[in-house]
């Protein structure tokens, strides 16, 4: 990760810390190449609005707010390339004794995001966003019994919903003849397709995703891509086999997908995991792990990759980082979302490779 992005994400997680008394925190979203004259006359237009804020604190923070930004605005000659983000507002936990404080930042990358905002948070999921570059999957695991969509995003899947069948198992009970049950089975079947394609197109028609991949223990996954209850409007990336159909069934769909991932966060971060188990397993001396290993390593200048738990601490986070920067180490932020996050974060959340054996 660029000091830069680090640097946002430490931001980010501060700002999202604040809560205002009122709707008194301001965030401001320019895109890239937007004329500044029309923000400044937009925010002009909001701190006339604001006189008319009945609660006098309120009032005078916003109003005050909304001056800071507009002054920050006229400094700025245009916007920069990759657009402008500002937030300002009072961060005092005292009524009546207010603590305006304005944060401005170009995007880490290139935005047609336009918001002005007052309320008692920061608007920082756009920047958040920004910062999670990887793509979006969809993920369907199903049989004739259940289905479970998720979502892959960087390297957090999430479930978004699980469907239950009226589907019966393959053999009649009592005397209903088997013609009858076949046929009453497979408009079952058809109606739990139409169920599952309509809540695809329902839960991923605003997430942008780069497309859809399915798994499952049966027959069920293939016969329902080739059905025409597949939306369409979604690319289908792959059909893999797999054991289950529940929320463990979309971990297994996405560690089976890794000719579909590599690229993707999650299989990277996964990949650095299982190298550092490995090589503690073999005891190469290649790896060490633990803060005051770690940190011995990296005054040696031995540190070839530096990796660091999400989960730890932001004071904690931070000295690694710049301890890991000071010594030229490749550094990489690892999430606690899967099974090999969690294993990082035992060890202590710190971890390295190294560029010659420890002694």
């Amino acid at each position: 990760m660029e000091t830069k992005e680090f640097e946002i994400l430490n931001l980010i997680s501060n700002l999202e810390k604040i809560k205002g008394r009122h709707t008194e925190l301001v965030s401001v979203y320019v895109p890239a190449g937007f004329n500044l004259d029309i923000i400044k006359s937009h925010l002009l237009e909001e701190k006339n609005t604001a006189s008319n804020i009945k609660d006098r604190n309120n009032r005078k923070n916003v109003i005050d707010a909304l001056e800071k930004i507009i002054n920050e605005i006229r400094l700025i000659k245009q916007v920069p390339p990759n657009g402008l983000v500002i937030f300002c507002g009072n961060i005092s936990n005292k009524e009546g004794e207010p603590d305006i404080r304005l944060w401005s930042l170009e995007p880490p990358v290139k935005s047609d995001i336009r918001i002005y905002r007052c309320d008692q948070r920061f608007v920082t999921e756009p920047l958040r966003e920004m910062l999670n570059r990887g793509n979006k999957y969809g993920l369907l695991v199903l049989d004739h019994r259940e289905a479970t969509i998720g979502l892959l995003d960087g390297s957090n899947i999430t479930t978004l919903k699980h469907i239950k069948s009226l589907v019966p198992g393959k053999f009649s009970k009592g005397g209903q003849s088997a013609m009858r049950f076949t046929r009453e089975r497979e408009g079952l079947i058809r109606d739990y397709f139409k169920e599952v394609g309509e809540t695809l197109k329902d839960v991923f028609s605003d997430k942008k995703i780069a497309g859809i991949i399915v798994g499952g223990p049966g027959p069920a996954k293939e016969n329902f891509v080739d059905s025409s209850y597949f939306p369409s409007q979604f690319k289908l990336l792959g059909v893999k086999n797999v054991g289950y159909t529940d929320e463990s069934g979309l971990e297994e769909l996405v560690n089976r997908s890794s000719d579909l991932l590599a690229n993707e966060r999650i299989l990277i971060e996964r990949n650095f995991v299982q190298r550092l188990m490995k090589s503690i397993a073999e005891n190469d001396h290649m790896s060490v792990y633990g803060e005051d290993q770690v940190k011995s390593e990296l005054e040696k200048d031995n540190v070839d990759i530096l990796l660091i738990s999400e989960a730890l601490d932001d004071s904690k986070k931070n000295e690694l980082y710049y301890l890991g920067i000071d010594h030229k180490a490749e550094i990489e932020f690892i999430s606690i979302n899967s099974s090999d996050g969690l294993q990082l974060f035992n060890l202590g959340g710190i971890a390295a490779f190294l560029k010659h054996p420890s002694i």
